[in-house]
């Protein structure tokens, strides 16, 4: 009995050594596997947002509107004062906003000739011409109202409806969201009354742009397919601009239908980089790659699709694909602060720090 006593106990002594060994060996374990996690987090969960791209700018002028009413507003003759009008149109197509005030202010002289339609013209010249004061002068003076009295926001809310009112609230809209997009107020009572006008393209495209500015996004994806419904030439960026509106407000259905609809018409660059970003938000990651992979075939010197597809291998935790990505990036376009910073990124995920400080470095040097 005492034998096997002893014997027991020489055992426990001799085990002891080895279990406390295996406890630092699973300790060392457990670390690993937490360094790896944190590894893996900073790979996947900490990428800098994709890059899409959103084609919104204002429209400073009002064709389809004109267009639509211009057999009671344009002149049809072949006297001087018809001639002076239409080359003014001409010039103030060309961005010679002087020289087509000159000829406006001949041709309204005539009795025959639309004195508004003149107005009107004359007014977007001196929108581009940023005189502010000028355009409520004659936008006052169409109306026969006192200038300031339209740039209070009741104004337009208690306005009869008539086409003249349409033109001059659009005019001084658009003139507000270039030179003083911060009056909310008279921005949306002036293309709130515009936009009761049916069809009339450039007021919805603008009061889109306007919202999307301001991240009110259904207000905006109400304006832009309104302009949609119009078949706008620009159709297939207004099917952009929208699959990139959905997706902001969430709805990742109608985004990918926008992308759908445009990529079955045209196919292009800009389409592929969009639903690839849209693939990777919902982490379909293969389709990502290959829609942005797509792009890149496409225009080889287009930098987002590369930007996006390193960040999706970086997503992906494939280090050295993401890399060579952002390389070409920077060998593309090595003034491009995004370029360094994406590849410092992904070399500090990789672990790689000493190279990530050199192109983190490099990208606060580039960075304005």
């Amino acid at each position: 009995m005492k034998k096997c006593l002893s014997l027991a106990v020489a055992l426990i002594f001799i085990s002891i050594p080895f279990f406390c060994d295996a406890q630092k060996k699973s300790q060392g374990k457990s670390k690993t596997q937490t360094s790896d996690k944190s590894k893996d987090k900073q790979g996947k969960d900490q990428v800098p947002p994709l890059r899409e791209l959103c084609i919104l700018t204002y429209k400073t002028d009002f064709s389809t509107l004109a267009d639509k009413y211009k057999e009671d507003l344009f002149p049809k003759s072949n006297a001087k004062s018809a001639i002076h009008f239409y080359r003014g149109i001409s010039l103030l197509k060309q961005g010679q906003y002087n020289e087509s005030i000159r000829d406006f202010k001949i041709a309204r002289i005539d009795t025959n000739i639309k004195r508004n339609i003149c107005n009107f013209y004359i007014a977007l010249c001196y929108m581009q011409l940023h005189m502010s004061d000028s355009i409520i002068g004659i936008c006052g003076n169409t109306l026969n109202v006192q200038g300031q009295e339209l740039m209070k926001p009741d104004y337009w809310s208690n306005a009869e409806y008539t086409q003249d009112r349409v033109f001059i609230s659009y005019i001084l809209g658009t003139n507000q969201v270039l030179n003083k997009p911060t009056d909310t107020l008279l921005i949306d009572a002036t293309y709130g009354f515009c936009t009761r006008e049916d069809k009339f393209l450039e007021a919805y495209y603008n009061y889109g742009t306007y919202s999307y500015n301001l991240g009110r996004y259904k207000k905006a994806i109400d304006m832009l397919v309104k302009v949609h419904d119009l078949k706008p030439a620009e159709d297939s960026l207004i099917l952009l601009d929208l699959g990139y509106l959905y997706r902001l407000t969430g709805d990742n259905v109608q985004a990918m239908k926008s992308y759908n609809i445009l990529l079955t018409r045209y196919r292009s660059y800009m389409g592929y980089n969009n639903r690839g970003c849209l693939y990777g938000y919902m982490e379909k990651y293969s389709k990502a790659l290959s829609d942005l992979s797509t792009a890149i075939r496409k225009n080889q010197q287009g930098i987002d699709a590369l930007c996006n597809r390193g960040l999706i291998y970086l997503k992906m935790l494939e280090y050295k694909r993401s890399v060579s990505d952002f390389t070409a990036v920077v060998q593309l376009k090595p003034d491009l602060s995004d370029g360094y910073y994406y590849r410092g990124f992904a070399l500090k995920a990789m672990g790689d720090y000493a190279n990530s400080v050199g192109d983190f470095t490099r990208a606060l040097q580039l960075k304005k």
